[in-house]
C-alpha cells in the first residue's frame, strides 16, 4: 500500500509542477526514454518520444498559455497493494487555462500514468470533447506563422 501512495504523490506533484510551469521539475518526474499521447489535430497533438521531445511540447503548451491550473477530481491506483513506486495511475481532471491572447479555455479529461520507479515511462492523455482543442490551438495542418505561439 505504501507503493500506492507513493505513485499517487509523485502524480499530483506532477500536476503541480504543470501548474507552475516548472520544466526542470517535470523533467525529474519522467524517464529518459518516456512517451506522451496527446490526441487531436493541433499543433499540441501527436506521440512525443523521449524527454527532450516531451520537454519541447511542454515549453510550447508553457509558451501558449502562462496561466494553467489542474484540479485532478478523482485519482484512480491500480495496484493498491504495490510495494514500490511503480504502478498505474488513472486520474480524472479539470484544466483552466488563460491564453496570452487573454482566451480562456476549460478542459475535462482524464490521464493515464505508467509509472516505473517513481517516474512516468508512458503518459496518455484523453480528452472528453475534443472538439474543444480546435478552439485553443492551431490545426497540425497550420502554417508556421500560425502554429509559432506568440510572444
Amino acid at each position: 500500500m505504501i507503493g500506492a501512495v507513493m505513485t499517487k504523490r509523485a502524480v499530483a506533484q506532477s500536476y503541480d509542477a504543470i501548474s507552475r510551469q516548472d520544466l526542470d521539475a517535470l523533467q525529474g518526474m519522467f524517464h529518459e526514454d518516456a512517451v506522451l499521447e496527446f490526441p487531436g489535430d493541433t499543433v499540441m497533438s501527436g506521440r512525443f518520444e523521449g524527454w527532450e521531445a516531451i520537454r519541447g511540447w511542454f515549453a510550447r503548451w508553457f509558451k501558449m498559455s502562462p496561466e494553467i491550473r489542474f484540479t485532478p477530481r478523482h485519482v484512480l491506483v491500480e495496484n493498491i497493494f504495490a510495494l514500490g513506486a511503480s504502478n498505474v495511475v488513472h486520474v480524472e481532471w479539470d484544466l483552466d487555462e488563460v491564453t496570452r491572447k487573454g482566451d480562456h479555455n476549460h478542459l475535462t479529461g482524464v490521464t493515464t500514468f505508467d509509472i516505473d520507479g517513481g517516474k512516468g515511462r508512458q503518459v496518455v492523455i484523453y480528452i472528453y470533447d475534443p472538439s474543444v482543442l480546435a478552439s485553443m490551438w492551431p490545426p497540425k495542418r497550420a502554417t508556421a506563422e500560425e502554429a509559432e505561439p506568440e510572444e
